[in-house]
């Protein structure tokens, strides 16, 4: 026992101006440390990973509100923010791959907007923060599980919970009352294409119009989806609300003139393009509210606690240049309650 205690420190021996010291060097080790640890938090940029479906040039355009909105937040790309951008150039198919190459470099946080792009980065990683912008009815598609709670790694902006895709098809009617044949362009591998898809089928049958469906993966086969439609003797057109249509808007709206059939879109940007009149919810206002979440991400929010915000802006945008090309009088009852009117 008295060996025991001899081993033992007895600080009581040691002289004040040791322990002193030894206290003063510990002290400054623990200063050391989390200068260090400062230092290098304050060293990493976070980086955001872009995960887009269409060409570099035309995300540009359609992720203009994001980029812009991060700015204001204060988010400059090479002072304090870095951006991995992967374009999957109209190439669904290629978006699983690219979204596992940029969870390979470990971003603070994955921005996939449109639903083909949120569902390849939702099955690529459960631990990276995703956040969308675009998409239709998040909890349908297993994006969440709450629109309160998202309760994982996904949140974000949905476009609309449900589809605008009957009331879309009521103002076609409305605006042409001898339409009977409608042409759908759709993408069977998209998850918002195929409810629109469920939609229009209950709404045509509560109308009693008929549809023609064609299915639209690539810009090649523009040419004999309307090939069919001319076969059919449609007299409308109307797209459901897939990427792959709304990066083609340009190609689509032209080849529908040139049918001389009138269309009617599911995002607003279509009327721009030639389309007869839109009607949707506000895609820059989505895109800037998703810049709004990753800003609370990269500042340490968590995204399993940032509810599914959802559009509170829609509008309502007629053609009337389209109108006076196919020889189409625009019901007043429409133009009246139009947001935007394109003389």
């Amino acid at each position: 026992m008295a060996a025991t205690m001899r081993a033992e420190r007895d600080d009581s021996a040691i002289p004040d101006a040791l322990l002193r010291r030894e206290r003063r060097a510990l002290l400054a080790l623990v200063l050391i440390a989390a200068a260090s640890s400062r230092a290098a938090a304050a060293d990493h940029v976070p980086r955001v990973a872009v995960l887009a479906p269409s060409t570099r040039a035309k995300e540009q355009i359609t992720l203009a509100p994001f980029y812009t909105e991060m700015g204001r937040l204060g988010w400059i790309e090479g002072r304090n923010v870095e951006y991995e951008r992967a374009f999957a150039n109209d190439h669904h198919d290629t978006l699983p791959r690219l979204a596992a190459e940029l969870v390979r470099q470990s971003p603070d946080v994955i921005f996939a907007p449109p639903t083909v792009a949120a569902l390849a980065a939702k099955r690529s990683t459960r631990s990276i923060p995703v956040v969308f912008a675009a998409v239709t009815d998040p909890v349908a598609l297993g994006l969440v599980n709450d629109l309160a709670r998202p309760g994982a790694n996904v949140t974000g902006v949905a476009s609309v919970t449900g589809t605008l895709a009957p009331k879309r098809m009521e103002l076609l009617r409305e605006t042409l009352p001898t339409a009977q044949r409608i042409g759908v362009v759709m993408d069977p591998n998209d998850a918002s294409s195929e409810f629109d898809r469920v939609a229009l089928e209950t709404a045509a049958k509560r109308l009693g119009l008929a549809l023609i469906k064609e299915a639209l993966r690539t810009e090649g086969e523009i040419t004999s989806v309307f090939a069919s439609f001319a076969a059919a003797r449609v007299d409308a057109v109307l797209p459901t609300a897939s990427t792959i249509a709304f990066n083609l808007r340009v190609p689509l709206c032209a080849a529908a003139l040139r049918a001389r059939l009138p269309l009617v879109a599911h995002r607003t940007e279509f009327v721009d393009a030639g389309a007869l009149l839109a009607y949707s919810s506000s895609q820059d206002e989505q895109l800037r509210r998703g810049a709004q979440i990753v800003d609370k991400i990269l500042r340490g929010a968590k995204p399993s606690d940032i509810p599914i915000e959802q559009p509170t802006v829609f509008e309502l945008v007629i053609n009337l240049r389209t109108a006076r090309a196919l020889g189409i009088a625009v019901p007043s009852s429409v133009r009246l309650r139009a947001d935007r009117v394109l003389e």
